[in-house]
């Protein structure tokens, strides 16, 4: 079966049509055929019921004698056979059958050695019904018409009749002299020969004529309509063969049809639309990270190139002490952009990490270096997907925005709202202007309050802290500061649903968290391990 993969859509279809065509018009023929003989046969069983009642009729001879013959020497049953061919009976075969099971006269039909026929015991005048006889052997018989061949069944059909005869008729079709007055038994072989030759006729019609082309039709109609259905497709073909040759502007066309190759186009579009969204971004990136490289690269060089020229006035102290500034700033801002292409890519995330206690420690270490502006207004144990250096991240760069920025205060709240983990990082500088509230993520950007890259920041810690968030199925965002003031950063990530602790209680097993009825300092203590799972 190599090749059925080899061949075209449209032929595997108008194959499979064909087929089934095949299949279903052989069984129709088969059905049509026995249909037909079906029809037939109760012809056949009322010609037999006309038969028998004139054979019963012939019995009694008219009231008028002039009508039968004269010849003094002329069998018994000649008056008897004249009356049948007069009332237009038709050659059958056939016995009547005497009350003693003895056969009175038959044509067409062997006696043989035992009475295979009885007599009806119903006697009901002019009652008739059918029997199923399977013959003896060495009983034969001729039903043969001009229609057909004497079949060779040996189970056949014989329609019966009774009905009640003179002694003296009897014996005059006879020859004898010693029958009663009794009820006789026709028995007429029910003719099926028209009805196998309607068969045989059918089924010949159907296989030889209908069959074939009518499966050559279907399979026409298949490669036609297959054709047209994969139009689309085709049109889809081309076009993502001109997206691929550089054309990223480009989408696919959607049929005008909502069906499955419909929602093939709008997916691909979708996907395309991605793709080429990342495509830009990655264009931007690169552009943005070279300008942003270039400032650190330039001013090293600079400071490198004048100590080198006049190294008799070099303060090569302070040489070195502002090239390994510069060094630093390039190797965050590398390792931000490494850190954010990764974050990007959304790997499958299978560990987790209990975000408060990473919180914790993280708010005890800038208390330990002397930050004395945070304040922790709720602090819940929650568990979250994630690893301790991608969470870390997000904590120290809204951390690092916030203290940047802060007059006086920075507020830090983590909370369960909703079934997600919500981190709140609130400070009272500047704060955000609502159009700029979405353009604070974007890559390398900075308002006009902070755009002197001497202070620190490489304008990738709220992209890193979105593309984070999202790559764990959360979300980043600036609010309308609930404060009136400021700036308040938001981050939300899903629960670990695996967490047996709930999440709305503190879990006995980690550090306490702070007195929640109110704002206030947060002191240096041990920080508790944030904990890895």
């Amino acid at each position: 079966m190599r090749w059925w993969g080899r061949v075209s859509v449209r032929v595997r279809a108008a194959l499979g049509a064909a087929a089934a065509s095949v299949l279903a018009l052989s069984l129709a023929t088969v059905w049509v055929g026995d249909a037909a003989y079906q029809q037939w046969m109760p012809n056949a069983e009322a010609k037999a019921l006309r038969e028998a009642t004139l054979l019963d009729a012939a019995i009694t001879p008219p009231e008028t004698p002039d009508t039968e013959p004269t010849d003094p020497g002329a069998p018994p049953w000649i008056a008897w056979f004249g009356r049948l061919i007069e009332g237009g009976y038709q050659q059958s075969a056939y016995a009547i059958v005497l009350e003693d099971g003895s056969w009175a006269v038959h044509d067409r039909v062997d006696q043989g050695k035992s009475n295979y026929l009885p007599p009806l015991t119903n006697h009901v005048h002019g009652y008739a019904d059918l029997l199923r006889i399977h013959l003896p052997d060495g009983v034969g018989y001729d039903i043969s018409t001009p229609v057909g061949p004497n079949p060779t069944d040996r189970t056949v059909t014989f329609l019966r009749r009774t009905e009640p005869q003179r002694g003296r008729n009897l014996n005059a079709l006879t020859g004898r002299t010693d029958l009663a007055d009794q009820w006789v038994t026709t028995y007429i072989m029910v003719n099926p020969i028209e009805a196998k030759a309607t068969r045989a006729k059918v089924r010949s019609i159907l296989g030889w004529y209908v069959v074939p082309f009518g499966s050559l039709f279907v399979a026409l109609v298949a490669w036609a309509v297959t054709g047209l259905a994969l139009r689309p497709v085709e049109a889809i073909r081309r076009r993502m063969e001109l997206i691929g040759a550089g054309a990223f502007h480009e989408r696919v066309p959607v049929p005008a049809a909502r069906d499955e190759i419909a929602g093939l186009a709008v997916t691909t579009n979708r996907t395309l639309d991605r793709l080429e969204r990342s495509l830009v971004e990655q264009r931007r990136l690169v552009t943005d990270a070279a300008h942003e490289l270039r400032t650190p690269v330039a001013v090293l060089r600079s400071t490198l190139e004048v100590a080198v020229a006049h190294p008799e006035r070099a303060d090569w102290r302070e040489v070195v002490e502002r090239s390994l500034a510069d060094t630093t700033r390039l190797h965050r801002l590398t390792d931000d952009l490494l850190l954010l292409s990764r974050a990007e890519e959304r790997p499958r995330q299978t560990a987790t990490v209990a975000w408060d206690g990473l919180l914790s420690e993280q708010l005890a270490e800038r208390a330990f270096g002397g930050e004395r502006r945070i304040r922790v207004a709720e602090l819940r144990p929650v568990t979250v997907p994630g690893t301790e250096q991608l969470l870390g991240r997000v904590v120290d760069n809204l951390l690092d925005n916030a203290c940047r920025h802060a007059a006086e205060r920075v507020t830090v709240a983590l909370r369960v709202l909703d079934g997600r983990a919500v981190l709140t990082v609130a400070d009272d500088g500047p704060g955000i202007p609502a159009a700029d509230r979405e353009r604070v993520f974007e890559r390398f950007v900075r308002l006009d309050e902070a755009r002197s890259r001497t202070d620190g920041g490489t304008g990738l810690g709220l992209s890193l802290v979105r593309g984070i968030a999202e790559g764990l199925g959360g979300s980043a965002e600036a609010v309308e500061p609930s404060a009136g003031t400021g700036a308040e950063l938001v981050v939300r990530l899903p629960l670990d649903t695996s967490d047996p602790a709930p999440a709305d209680n503190p879990a006995p097993d980690r550090a306490p968290a702070p007195d929640q009825s109110g704002d206030h300092r947060y002191t240096a203590t041990p920080p508790p391990a944030a904990t890895s799972r």
